[in-house]
């Protein structure tokens, strides 16, 4: 039979959650281009960092079950967030959820007691019973090494660069810093202090380090300030006599803020201390730094549970605003934009102008709060719960 010589064209009806797909692929596709074109160019990028986002991204696609996603919050160690997933770090491996709830990246470890610091997609998990740690980038894990002795603090740096300080042989502590690629770059000897936290500088020149000693039944603490390409010398010490230092972190350029037990210290530049602020007969309850360095100062007024205050500072360490609170803070969180307040049974947010956005009334053991844009999450005894950042939600309504 003779063909009527006009060809019949095949038609493909695509369903609408493939279209969508499909041109979100291409739409990463031409981002992938431009950004790979402009950090070539600019060299703000790695390819092995740029390559793990991309993976990140391809692996959220499609929807999880969606949010509360049950937990036990005994497993639960710490959680951060990057780009609108939350990592985080379990007893028994490292994963993130999507928006969706849908886990991504998962990753097991044997660690007995672990922890994990972030920076964006990086991240150093390592172990405080043994010496072990590894490094993620996504969904990769680029390094993975065990020290001869138990590790004390661990960061992981803008640059993919990350620092390691673990017991020493003959001194108290050794400080090991590696470039991205795993080589040792810097070591340091502390003959008579223990590093208790480390940050590295967003340009990753620089490496600071909180170390505490006891001397005559006192404790006291030093921070170091070290330039990474002179091995000879630190470029900066300065000792808090009578306090322990906890946290030390870079904020916005070379400026760093160290809290300890009693007190919370600016250094500009990496050599100029400023006035330290003292917390006198207030009790230091909880601290935390955004990536872009914003921070929350969270205090017991007088050493009581039942009144609390919150100060927000931006990435230049002013002060923003500051709440006083009739009841004990349980937990604090900010993404720079929003502050998240968590109390027994509630959460307050705040602009980072100090005006309250919102409040939400949840059931169930408040745990950890964390605030990312207009998403606020609650980890509870038994899970994770997402709420909008602004507006009042009540929960209690809808469980009676």
């Amino acid at each position: 039979m003779k063909n009527s010589g006009k060809s019949k064209k095949l038609k493909i009806k695509l369903s609408e959650r493939t279209k969508k797909i499909l041109t979100g692929v291409l739409v990463v596709a031409v981002i992938i281009l431009i950004v790979m074109t402009a950090a070539q160019k600019l060299g703000n990028m790695t390819i092995s960092t740029f390559t793990a986002d991309v993976k990140t991204y391809f692996m959220s696609l499609g929807s999880g079950d969606g949010y509360p996603y049950e937990i036990s919050a005994s497993k639960v160690k710490s959680i951060t967030v990057n780009k609108s997933n939350l990592n985080l770090l379990l007893d028994d491996k490292t994963i993130s959820l999507t928006s969706s709830a849908k886990e991504i990246m998962p990753k097991s470890h044997t660690y007995s007691n672990p922890v994990m610091k972030t920076k964006g997609s990086k991240m150093i998990v390592f172990d405080l019973d043994s010496g072990k740690f590894r490094v993620q980038r996504g969904s990769d894990i680029v390094a993975e090494k065990t020290l001869d002795k138990n590790i004390t603090a661990a960061a992981i740096g803008a640059k993919s660069n990350y620092a390691v300080a673990s017991y020493g042989k003959d001194v108290q502590s050794v400080l090991t810093v590696y470039d991205r690629n795993g080589k040792e770059k810097f070591t340091w000897n502390f003959s008579d202090e223990r590093v208790t936290d480390i940050d590295l500088s967003p340009n990753g020149k620089y490496v600071a380090v909180a170390a505490v000693n006891a001397k005559n039944g006192e404790m006291s603490s030093k921070l170091y300030v070290f330039n990474l390409s002179k091995t000879d010398n630190y470029i900066s010490c300065f000792d808090y006599n009578g306090t322990t230092l906890l946290r030390v972190n870079y904020i916005k350029g070379n400026n760093i803020v160290a809290v300890g037990d009693n007190l919370k210290s600016y250094i500009k530049n990496n050599t100029d201390r400023q006035d330290d602020l003292n917390f006198n007969s207030d009790k230091l309850h909880n601290y935390c730094v955004t990536q872009d360095g914003s921070s929350i100062l969270a205090l017991s007024k007088y050493g009581s549970s039942s009144l609390s205050s919150l100060t927000f500072y931006n990435n230049r360490n002013k002060e923003r605003f500051n709440v006083d609170f009739d009841k004990e803070i349980r937990g604090v969180d900010t993404d720079g934009k929003y502050i998240a307040v968590l109390f027994d049974s509630e959460v307050k947010t705040f602009n980072k102008r100090g005006k309250q956005v919102g409040t939400i009334y949840f059931t169930g053991e408040p745990k950890k709060v964390t605030v990312d844009g207009s998403k606020t999450y609650i980890l509870t005894g038994v899970n994770i719960k997402s709420y909008k950042t602004k507006g009042t939600t009540d929960e209690r309504q809808a469980s009676e």
